[in-house]
C-alpha cells in the first residue's frame, strides 16, 4: 500500500490499495474517500519519459501506474 495525503480539511493519511486494477476502480475508490462526491478524470496524457498514461483527476491530483501495476501520485 502507498501512503498519500489527500487535499481535505483534515489532511488524513489515506492508502491506495494495491488491488485496484484499472482507472474505473481507482475512481470508485477515490469517490468513496471523497464522501461519495464523484471524482472523475479531467485529462489523460502520456508521460514523455516512459509512455505511461497519466490521469489528471477532478480532485486536483494526477495518478499513474508503476511497472508493478500499482497506482501512485505524480
Amino acid at each position: 500500500m502507498l501512503t498519500i495525503l489527500l487535499p481535505d480539511m483534515q489532511q488524513k493519511e489515506k492508502k491506495i490499495p494495491a488491488k485496484l486494477l484499472c482507472i474505473e476502480e481507482l475512481i470508485i475508490y477515490l469517490t468513496k474517500l471523497n464522501d461519495n462526491i464523484m471524482v472523475y478524470v479531467t485529462k489523460i496524457y502520456r508521460n514523455p519519459e516512459n509512455g505511461t498514461k497519466i490521469y489528471e483527476m477532478s480532485n486536483g491530483i494526477s495518478y499513474t501506474k508503476n511497472a508493478n501495476g500499482e497506482w501512485f501520485i505524480i
